[in-house]
C-alpha cells in the first residue's frame, strides 16, 4: 500500500510470459500510495484506469492491434491486489476475472489489520528511525523507485504501522480507526465503520455480480494472511460466483521459490501458479 511500482522486482515473469505466448495486452499501471493519499485515492485510480482502457487506449495502439474491453483481466500482488480487487467493485467496464496473488483487501476486518504484532519479513526493508520524516512528507507517490528497480524506505511506514496496530489508520488517513474497531468483536465491526470510509472496505460489496475469481496464497504468510483469500474465496463460492482457491502449503510471502518440491515431486508454486491461469483461459473462453 505504501512502496513499490511497476519497476519494483521481483517481477512476476510468469505472467507476463504467459500473455505474450497468448498474445494478450499486457498494462501494468501505478497508482498512488498511501499516505498522504489513502485507500480511497487507490479506488479513483483503478475507475480511472478502466475508463482510460474503455475511452482512449485504443488511439495509442497500433492499428492491428485492438482491445476487447469484455475480455479484461486484473490482477494484483500483494498491496496491489486491493486495487485489482476495487476494480472489480467499482470499474467501468468490470473486469472478466480477477487473480489474487497473496492479495490483500480480502477482509480487512481481522485482527491482523487491527492491532499491533510482530515485525514481519517485510521488516528488512525498513529503517525505523525515519518514521518520522517520512509521515510528516505530505508528497503525492505513485513510483517509489528512483528511477531504479528496488524497494525504497517507504515501507518504513507499513512496518511501524504493523508494529502498532495502526495499518487502518495509515492506509485510510483515519487515526484510531484501528483501536476502535479492535475494541469490538469481529461480528461487529463492519457496522462499526465510518459511512465516509465503508467504500474502502471492499468485502462489504461483494455481490453476485462480482467476476469469477481466483487466489493463490502462502499458507505461512504472515506479511498478509490466507483468511484474506479464503474470506474472498468463500464469499464467492456462496453467492454462486466461480471462484478457485490455490492455497500454497507453508507458502511465505512472495510465493517466488520455484525450486522446491512437494511429496509429489512438482512444485507447489508453479503448479498454483499454472491453476490460476488455466482458470483465466476459462473466464475469458465463457464471455
Amino acid at each position: 500500500m505504501t512502496a513499490g511500482s511497476r519497476r519494483t522486482v521481483p517481477y512476476p515473469s510468469w505472467l507476463y510470459d504467459h500473455c505474450q505466448e497468448k498474445g494478450y495486452i499486457f498494462i501494468s499501471a501505478d497508482y498512488r500510495l498511501c499516505h498522504p493519499t489513502t485507500t480511497l485515492d487507490q479506488i479513483d485510480d483503478a475507475k480511472a484506469l478502466f475508463k482510460f482502457l474503455a475511452e482512449d487506449f485504443t488511439q495509442h495502439l497500433p492499428q492491428s492491434v485492438t482491445l476487447d474491453t469484455a475480455r479484461i483481466a486484473v490482477s494484483g500482488f500483494s498491496a496491489g491486489a486491493y486495487s485489482a480487487r476495487a476494480a472489480c467493485v467499482y470499474a467501468h467496464p468490470k473486469p472478466a476475472v480477477l487473480l489474487s496473488v497473496y492479495g490483500l483487501g480480502g477482509d480487512l476486518l481481522l485482527d491482523h489489520w487491527t492491532r499491533g504484532r510482530p515485525p514481519t519479513s517485510i521488516a528488512k526493508f525498513a529503517d525505523l528511525d525515519e518514521y518520522p520524516r517520512l509521515f510528516a512528507d505530505q508528497t503525492v507517490i505513485s513510483d517509489d523507485s528512483e528511477g531504479g528497480t528496488g524497494f525504497s524506505n517507504r515501507f518504513t511506514l507499513t512496518v511501524q504501522w504493523e508494529l502498532d496496530g495502526t495499518m487502518l489508520d495509515g492506509c485510510f488517513g483515519a487515526p484510531g480507526l484501528g483501536a476502535k474497531l479492535n475494541a469490538l468483536d469481529y461480528s461487529q465491526r463492519d457496522a462499526a465503520v465510518p459511512e465516509d470510509l465503508k467504500p474502502g472496505f471492499l468485502q462489504s460489496f461483494v455481490t453476485e455480480s462480482y467476476p469469477p475469481s481466483v487466489f493463490v496464497h502462502g499458507t505461512a504468510d504472515e506479511v498478509v494472511p490466507d483468511q484474506e483469500s479464503v474470506h474472498h474465496h468463500e464469499q464467492l463460492v456462496k453467492l454462486g460466483v466461480k471462484s478457485k482457491l490455490c492455497l500454497v502449503k507453508d507458502g511465505p510471502h512472495g510465493l517466488g521459490d520455484f525450486s522446491a518440491v512437494d511429496e509429489t515431486g512438482s512444485n507447489s508454486t508453479a503448479a498454483a501458479y499454472k491453476e490460476a491461469l488455466d482458470f483465466i483461459e476459462g473466464a475469458f473462453a465463457a464471455v
